[in-house]
């Protein structure tokens, strides 16, 4: 026998007869509690674990894990033990001993336990446990195939396969699993059943009824197996159908169904059935022959799949592909488990036999395998669900950055399990990704929408439409940024060209003011005057108040802003000035225009009697020969009160943001934004609308 240094993780308590199992700690600092707790106790390889009966103790270990070893021989060398299986789970059936003693006993119930060693099955592939008023059969792997009809309830290991007819005909299986709690195992119960999930359950949760072994979960398979189907007939007086047609109907429902989930063998009775019947007219007898004639096609086709089947199964053994021949195995369990020609069991027979007589390590390796290929499915899975999400955006923006980031973590687990389709579009996603998460711009959409985009091609009038992807051409959510760009450029244009004006308006004005006369005797030599820069809050508060000499709208009174017509926009008295500059959000100017202004504050009959008196004054001064003293004027009257005017608002306010549009949900002034207001965007557009307002 060749030295086998595969590590031992479990042992029995006491001596090598004994029955009560122990799971060593794979860490260092568990172990050292482990060898504490069970000070002074001795630990073998016991005749139960089907080990060579030989004392072991503990190794501990830093830098791998902890494990059982045997005491070497007496001359030295290291000992050599045939016992199969090593592992964490070479315990299980002692564990389900263990549970199944305590949880009968709780019951009133004492058992007895077997383990049986049929067809040469190594110790530990199942367990019959038996009591008084009934008994089970634990299939702990799959060296030995389930018996359902010898008055023995088989319960299954997770990994011994269930063909769909089983569950069909006995509605539901009962399995179990061990899991790993600390150094103990503990054992669940689970039931499953046709198109529906296994659900576990707590040993505690079970129970033992008159048709065995029940759980929570077997009580609503009964119940809704025992509930009466719903009539489909309308409660008027139903038409008598005779019978013959009756069982026609009834077996052309029964062959759909059998074909749904793909049984063989019930297409098969289904289809000898309706061969048999007579007495039908003759449409119905059309309709049947043509039903059995494709279900015969389609009985071929199975055949020459289940024959491809078992040519894979035969090669994939004779290559020792174990991680093939578990998959085919696995499907010949859920397809082919009956009927099986001599051929066939003899395939079958070789494929088990090969994959029983695997060792513990590459045993593990092919579970770790098919645990790896089952995440891979799950993470196709994912990435499709994704990909699907995804199909109305053709651009990366920051609300799909945890989406983007599941998308390409799966299509890496994913691997060859994508379609040519999904990789590429995956990739695409992964090229965004790396340019980083591009910004929406907040346009409105009555703006942009005046406009062509220059990327989708979507004309005035028209929303963008998707250019990337599978949806391709479908109305896009928001307008593409080339499109709203366009508008902002020209809002830039626009305002730099309004500054500009301004800029040379005021420059004219400076030009044209005439410079102060000073009196003869008064004259001296002239200097530059170079005026010492201010800071601080005199240099704030003087900034402050020459802005405010520069707003004409503050120097004009309001009632006086309309009076006059406006040099610029023609609009006519009374008449608001139109909003050429695109300063507010209407089309009508939040103020009158400066040339406006200007003109009221420039008009003669602004000037009071006053001012008439002085202008009149100073003229006389500066004349050679005083004329004749003029009458005074009378002061004019009071001017009435003129009726109220259209205003676009008052000069001095401040814009909030409900009393403006918001740029991204399109809400109406004093309407408040969905689905979470008020937006960014509009805030800062009812700033942008105070920021023009002031100046």
């Amino acid at each position: 026998m060749r030295d086998d240094r595969r590590q031992i993780q479990t042992a029995v308590l006491g001596s090598v007869d004994s029955q009560e199992p122990l799971v060593l700690p794979l860490e260092a600092i568990e172990l050292d509690a482990f060898r504490k707790r069970y000070q002074g106790q001795s630990f073998w390889c016991g005749t139960w674990l089907d080990g060579c009966g030989r004392q072991l103790t503990t190794k501990l270990y830093v830098d791998r894990a902890c494990h059982f070893a045997h005491h070497p021989d007496p001359g030295g060398l290291p000992h050599v033990c045939g016992r199969r299986s090593r592992g964490v789970g070479s315990a299980d059936h002692l564990y389900v001993r263990s549970a199944a003693a305590a949880w009968l006993a709780g019951r009133g119930e004492q058992a007895t336990f077997e383990y049986t060693r049929a067809d040469g099955a190594p110790i530990g592939s199942v367990v019959d446990v038996r009591w008084r008023h009934g008994a089970l059969r634990v299939h702990l792997d799959r060296a030995v195939t389930p018996v359902w009809d010898d008055g023995v309830e088989p319960v299954l290991g997770t990994m011994v396969p269930v063909d769909r007819d089983t569950l069909i005909r006995r509605w539901y299986v009962h399995r179990i699993r061990l899991d790993s709690v600390g150094t103990a195992r503990h054992v669940q119960i689970g039931t499953e059943a046709f198109a529906r999930p296994v659900e576990w359950f707590a040993l505690d949760e079970c129970q033992m009824t008159e048709r065995g072994l029940s759980t929570p979960a077997v009580e609503k398979i009964v119940q809704a197996r025992a509930a009466p189907r719903p009539s489909l007939w309308s409660p008027g007086k139903a038409r008598k159908v005779p019978e013959p047609e009756a069982r026609a109907q009834a077996l052309l429902r029964r062959l759909v169904y059998a074909r749904r989930i793909e049984s063989v063998p019930v297409v098969k009775q289904v289809c000898a059935d309706i061969e048999d019947l007579t007495g039908v007219d003759e449409e119905l007898q059309e309709q049947l022959e043509a039903a059995v004639r494709h279900a015969r096609v389609w009985l071929a086709e199975q055949d020459e799949a289940r024959r491809r089947l078992f040519d894979s199964l035969d090669t994939a053994v004779e290559e020792q592909k174990p991680g093939q021949v578990r998959r085919l195995l696995l499907r010949v369990n859920a397809t082919a488990a009956e009927d099986r020609t001599d051929a066939e069991s003899a395939v079958y027979e070789r494929a088990s036999t090969y994959f029983n007589s695997l060792d513990d390590l590459t045993r593990d390796a092919v579970e770790a395998e098919a645990d790896t290929e089952k995440e891979a499915h799950k993470a196709a899975a994912r990435v499709r669900s994704v990909l699907q999400r995804l199909r109305g955006y053709d651009a990366y923006t920051p609300d799909l950055r945890s989406q983007v980031g599941e998308l390409v973590r799966s299509a890496t687990l994913a691997g060859e399990l994508l379609t040519r389709g999904e990789a590429r579009r995956v990739e695409v996603w992964k090229k965004r990704e790396a340019r980083g998460p591009q910004e929406q711009l907040g346009v409105a959409r009555r703006y942009w929408i005046r406009r062509s985009c220059p990327r989708c091609n979507a004309q005035q009038g028209k929303d963008c439409v998707l250019v990337e992807g599978p949806n391709s051409g479908k109305p896009r959510k928001n307008g593409h940024n080339e499109r709203l760009q366009l508008e902002l450029d020209e809002r830039k244009a626009a305002q730099k060209k309004a500054r500009q004006q301004v800029k040379a308006r005021q420059e004219v004005e400076a030009a044209a003011e005439p410079a102060p006369e000073v009196p003869g005797h008064e004259a001296r030599p002239t200097r530059p005057f170079q005026e010492r820069p201010q800071s601080g809050r005199e240099g704030r508060a003087r900034a402050a108040r020459m802005n405010a000499a520069a707003r004409l709208h503050h120097q004009v009174p309001r009632g006086d802003w309309y009076r006059m017509l406006c040099p610029r926009c023609h609009a006519g008295p009374g008449k608001l000035c139109e909003n050429d500059d695109r300063v507010g959000p209407s089309a009508k100017r939040q103020l009158p225009h400066d040339e406006r202004l200007r003109r009221v504050l420039q008009s003669d009959d602004r000037r009071g009697p006053g001012e008439q008196q002085e202008g009149t004054r100073d003229k006389r001064q500066h004349q050679a020969t005083p004329p004749a003293r003029a009458k005074v004027r009378p002061p004019r009257p009071r001017r009435r009160e003129r009726e109220p005017q259209e205003t676009a608002g008052t000069a001095a306010r401040t814009w909030h943001a409900r009393e403006v549009t918001c740029p991204k949900c399109q809400a109406r002034p004093n309407s408040p934004c969905t689905p979470h207001g008020p937006h960014h965007e509009r805030v800062e557009w009812a700033k942008e609308f105070t920021r023009k307002l002031w100046g």
